[in-house]
């Protein structure tokens, strides 16, 4: 699993039951907390390492928090890997074999490259939170599942391609994703390869609420679905976020990324926004705003983004109403063909959501 993040029902029988917090764990010492743990630096051992992190604290919340800044602000994607399209290679146990031994010493090397290296995929996150919270005296767990993190994947809840972690604090599970808290990627549109990666802390995959984290992550382990009904294909059907959005947007109408109606109806958006735009648009398959930049060549070897204002004039604004962070539009579908619809703020796509015309009168 390489859960990169571009920046670009099961019944309840089944399994045992487990308590989830909805609420964010909050303590007004994480700005000292942060401070410090981004100032130690690794020597070559994980537990001493980890004992410098968190042995001041008692509290163990300060020790996860300790642990994950510092993961997050040492530990870079390992793009390089992911474009070779490899996974850790985890050893095949024979029969006459101590597999749990031979687990924990593959598991210690890797995490010790993770390390040394500096940089990793999202095993090599998850597993190195777990480790470092095990040496901690924190339970925690590795959970594997999928994403969304293409406009294309409204409907199909693809492959299982991330991991992240859940943690024990005061009798409740919690979530985070220390690979996507560090930063995203940045990727090359035409061949699919990532280019670089950009550190960027996100505190949104910090202790995220359940409703909010299953937004864009969905466990495969049906025991770590904390929502009654929460299925794999009601996963598949949310709309597409953008990445450095999602945290401040949060949709209340339409109900589900997938629209059904026919022409002539009017589709009523709703959504509270924390952020700031100026302007509102929808793009879809039937009609789409010019970009607005253009890259142009200043150099042989040197090209800039720029302003096309041939392209700024022939833009198209939607009127909406807001009060507060509280936001409202409307869309009328004129088109059969319509399949897709792109919201933009500020000439930005920020959700899309996938329509299905009703043809049955035509």
């Amino acid at each position: 699993m390489l859960g990169l993040k571009p920046f670009l029902i099961l019944a309840a029988f089944l399994f045992p039951v487990l308590l989830f917090s909805q609420q964010p764990k909050t303590n007004n010492n994480f700005l000292s907390v942060d401070s410090i743990a981004k100032t130690v630096k690794y020597k070559n051992d994980i537990y001493s390492l980890t004992k410098e992190l968190t042995s001041s604290y008692s509290e163990q919340l300060l020790k996860l928090r300790a642990i994950f800044i510092w993961v997050t602000d040492n530990i870079r994607y390992d793009y390089k890997f992911y474009n070779k399209h490899k996974e850790p290679k985890i050893p095949e146990c024979k029969a006459d074999m101590n597999c749990e031994q031979m687990l924990k010493e593959w598991e210690l090397k890797y995490i010790s490259k993770v390390l040394k290296k500096g940089k990793g995929v999202c095993d090599g996150y998850s597993r190195l939170v777990k480790k470092m919270c095990d040496i901690a005296g924190i339970k925690a767990e590795i959970i594997s599942g999928y994403t969304k993190t293409k406009p294309y994947q409204i409907g199909n809840a693809g492959s299982v391609n991330h991991a992240w972690n859940a943690v024990w604090l005061d009798s409740a599970y919690y979530l985070l994703d220390a690979t996507w808290a560090a930063g995203g990627c940045v990727e090359d549109e035409e061949t699919g390869k990532l280019l670089s990666f950009k550190k960027q802390f996100d505190n949104y995959y910090w202790l995220t609420p359940f409703n909010d984290f299953t937004r864009n992550h969905y466990p495969q382990n049906g025991k770590w679905v904390f929502e009654p009904n929460y299925t794999k294909e009601k996963f598949a059907t949310n709309p597409y976020y953008a990445s450095d959005i999602i945290s401040q947007i949060k949709l209340v109408t339409p109900s589900s990324g997938i629209i059904n109606a026919k022409k002539g109806d009017t589709i009523h958006f709703t959504f509270d926004f924390k952020g700031y735009f100026s302007h509102l648009q929808v793009n879809s398959n039937v009609y789409r705003n010019p970009e607005i930049w253009k890259w142009e060549n200043i150099s042989k070897r040197k090209k800039v983004w720029k302003e096309d204002t041939t392209a700024l004039k022939k833009q198209k604004y939607t009127s909406y109403k807001n009060n507060g962070d509280k936001y409202e539009f409307d869309y009328i579908v004129t088109d059969n063909s319509l399949y897709y619809l792109d919201i933009l703020f500020d000439y930005r796509r920020v959700m899309r959501f996938k329509v299905n015309i009703d043809k049955t009168d035509l």
